[in-house]
């Protein structure tokens, strides 16, 4: 009898461990093993303080819909990309117009336009939804094997493009022009493994000098670029080595 004990014993262990290595093997083919402790740490805090916060009236809750918008996806001509934008244009508006918030304002949707796509006639005709009231465009880049130099330059010349145009805002103090950006293919920093689609390790303390208020290029997961850090908004410590 015992030897039958251990023999059923030893094949459930087996077992667990199959189980556990094939868990294992699904978290890292999703990357999760770099967020996942993070995130069950968070909801471990919020079971804890659940109880102990005062109920707060009058929250805001904010949506920012950071939206790679990119006429030209999928290799499109000029004319295609036109009737896409065409499109925003003419249908937008009247949806948008229906609803308002706690304020009165009209949803502002958020076009994050990539500087290598930018064509005037494509920026002025989102720049009539802007003044309306009912969009912003900020900055968007796909880039690879880029330098500080080079991205400094892009985001510098970008910034007086979308000035032109009536787009960006200025810190009231200084005057200084600010932006949101999204990095494309969510390699912020440089931080794709086989070292892709970026280039620059310095990126944030670029964007910091350039007048990037905010990215909102994560979360990134399944992709190996996410972070850490999630569920929260936080200021970045850059490393360039």
């Amino acid at each position: 009898m015992t030897v039958y004990l251990l023999m059923a014993a030893g094949a459930l262990f087996a077992a667990g461990v199959v189980v556990l290595a094939l868990l294992w093997r699904a978290i890292r083919r999703r990357n999760a093993h770099l967020w996942l402790p993070s995130y069950l740490r968070r909801c471990r805090h919020r079971r804890r303080t659940a109880g102990s916060q005062p109920e707060l009236w009058g929250r805001h809750v904010l949506f920012c819909i950071a939206d790679h918008y990119e006429p030209g996806w999928g290799g499109a001509d000029f004319s295609q990309q036109r009737k896409r934008i065409e499109a925003w244009v003419a249908r937008y508006p009247p949806l948008a117009l229906e609803f308002t918030d706690a304020d009165g304002r009209h949803p502002r949707h958020t076009f994050f336009y990539p500087i290598e796509e930018y064509h005037p006639d494509h920026l002025e005709a989102l720049a009539g939804l802007v003044r309306q009231g009912l969009g912003e465009v900020e900055v968007h880049l796909h880039h690879d094997q880029d330098t500080s130099e080079g991205l400094t330059r892009r985001l510098e010349d970008f910034k007086k493009q979308l000035r032109a145009h009536g787009l960006l805002g200025r810190e009231r103090s200084t005057g200084a022009v600010r932006f949101g950006f999204v990095h494309g293919n969510w390699a912020l920093d440089n931080s794709r493994p086989d070292g892709r689609w970026c280039g620059v390790n310095d990126e944030l303390r670029v964007l910091s000098r350039c007048g990037c208020y905010a990215d909102f290029t994560l979360p990134s997961a399944p992709d190996p670029t996410q972070t850490t850090t999630v569920n929260s908004i936080y200021y970045a410590t850059d490393d360039p080595e």
